[in-house]
């Protein structure tokens, strides 16, 4: 199933519905699908055809929603790109997968400039809000072109979304979804557009670059719904915007929930329209949701996924978190559940298994596997991680855990070598990298500790160089030149020597273990 049909279907049904809202903007479903229409026709008179890149350098829009639909409708791979990520990483992404035709939103014009030369592969520029010299304006694009339907024959297994998440290397790599994984997960977890039903309104709070964001703006399309679109997050955004829509489902990583429920007037706010938070990304503090369970009268689901299994695996749903105020085995054994990531859904297997690939029993601790029709094609251009991360149809996850008696998953660990920070993977051997190249610093190991705020924040453990250790804001000035602000160490601890094994091999096990605690040693 081609996904450009979750709008085709739904404008047919409910033609007359709001679709989307953003700020001042707002889009019948009729009209959204006749700018997509308008767009596609755009597309291919720019010679955008199937198997073509196209990349999206913006913030959230409704702009952006239409992209992808467009690039669908022409059987066109959408890449969109993770505007926080380096110019080396950008540089990475936007070759690699062989964007043909480049979105800008106006907020990134100069970076955009600034990297064009070394954007060989890219023929046109579009600006979603302007017309620089250089670029194509958006609207003008649609305007100058055809309302007319667009049928291109894709396959199933055609990639429809190339998303770059964060690896164990410094280069992100590339994820591949498929037009059928995403069509599993969006019918699986979402009934279509009915007329005559009432419509949910959808909040959409993270970045289209997010797996969590992509699924966003299908689910809620097939599903009928109003897709409420916030440019980026903040907690007063996020609150006007459930007050103000009426909002009924929204996701969020943990940090998001967190700074909501800290907002000063969070009190004064109507949420009664909210149905279901779902949050996840990253790892939830214990006390954050435990706040979350008294603050909000809606349900509460924890999603655990990764964009490799396009979005969620297991959850945790709201009767999960409907916590007895009785004292008890049924409190006892909930309050131990929030700790979980629930239970796998109905189209996915989970398994633990052990460095052999033998799964193990309920209690026994090893690597997540998953297995099912959600799992992606591979990683682009990337032959041998993909076989490293699918072996006999089993995605390995990295992360550590293990199932109990009633099959509730927990997450122990990871194997692969990364920190989750407020929903944003961090590569540790970029950082230990940089970290190296101090002059006063001989060895560098980085590892992720624990954070109310963020899940968790990077600490530094390095080997000075000499008698004189630099001070805590070198460190952190050192990297901020070099890496994203949120890469910068949290804490550092400086040691006079790393943890090896017998081979020189870092035990980081080891030094999790002896400097897991928040705070500069």
């Amino acid at each position: 199933m081609n996904t450009a049909e979750f709008l085709t279907i739904s404008s047919m049904m409910v033609p007359d519905r709001l679709a989307l809202v953003c700020g001042d903007t707002r889009r019948t479903y009729a009209e959204m699908a006749a700018r997509v229409n308008r767009l596609a026709n755009g597309l291919q008179s720019l010679g955008v055809q199937r198997g073509s890149a196209v990349g999206v350098m913006a913030m959230n829009s409704p702009e952006y929603v239409e992209t992808y639909y467009a690039c669908a409708k022409v059987g066109a791979t959408f890449v969109p790109l993770n505007y926080r990520a380096k110019h080396e990483e950008l540089d990475h992404m936007v070759n690699a997968s062989e964007v043909q035709l480049l979105f800008v939103g106006e907020r990134y014009l100069d970076l955009v400039a600034g990297l064009r030369p070394k954007f060989g592969g890219v023929k046109e520029y579009v600006c979603y809000e302007s017309e620089p010299e250089g670029m194509r304006n958006y609207g003008k694009l649609l305007a100058d072109s055809s309302e007319d339907e667009v049928f291109v024959e894709i396959d199933d297994n055609d990639p429809t979304i190339l998303i770059y998440t964060s690896g164990t290397t410094a280069l992100p790599k590339g994820v591949v979804l498929t037009y059928l994984t995403l069509s599993v997960y969006v019918t699986n977890t979402m009934n279509p557009a009915d007329p005559a039903t009432e419509p949910d309104v959808t909040l959409l709070s993270v970045p289209i670059y997010h797996v969590a964001g992509a699924t966003a703006i299908m689910s809620s399309i097939w599903g009928g719904r109003t897709l409420s679109i916030l440019p980026q997050f903040s907690p007063d955004g996020w609150l006007d915007a459930v007050q103000d829509h009426g909002v009924t489902h929204s996701f969020v990583v943990p940090t998001m929930l967190k700074r909501v429920m800290e907002h000063e007037r969070f009190d004064q706010y109507d949420l009664s329209s909210l149905k279901l938070i779902t949050y996840g990304a990253a790892p939830m503090p214990y006390e954050v949701v435990s706040n979350a369970v008294d603050a909000f009268d809606c349900g509460l689901m924890n999603a655990y996924g990764q964009t490799e299994s396009t979005s969620t695996l297991t959850y945790l749903g709201p009767e999960d978190h409907d916590i007895p105020k009785e004292e008890g085995p049924e409190r006892e054994a909930k309050l131990r559940r929030l700790r979980s990531v629930g239970r796998a859904m109905d189209d996915i297997d989970v398994a633990i298994m052990n460095e052999q690939n033998e799964a193990l029993a309920a209690g026994e601790e090893g690597e997540i596997c998953v297995s099912g029709s959600r799992i992606m094609r591979e990683y682009h251009k990337q032959a041998d991680e993909t076989a490293e991360a699918i072996v006999d149809g089993w995605l390995h996850t990295g992360d550590i855990g293990y199932l109990d008696e009633d099959g509730y998953l927990f997450i122990t660990g990871r194997k692969k070598d990364l920190i989750i920070r407020g929903g944003e993977n961090i590569s540790t051997g970029e950082i230990e990298d940089v970290l190296e190249a101090h002059p006063q610093i001989a060895e560098a190991a980085v590892i992720g500790v624990s954070d109310v705020e963020w899940g968790e924040v990077v600490k530094a453990i390095l080997v000075p160089a000499g008698d004189a250790k630099p001070s805590f804001d070198e460190i952190v000035a050192h990297c901020k030149e070099q890496l994203a602000s949120y890469k910068a160490p949290a804490y550092v601890a400086y040691v006079d020597e790393l943890p090896r094994s017998p081979l020189g091999k870092l035990l980081k096990t080891e030094l999790r273990k002896q400097h897991s605690e928040a705070a500069n040693e």
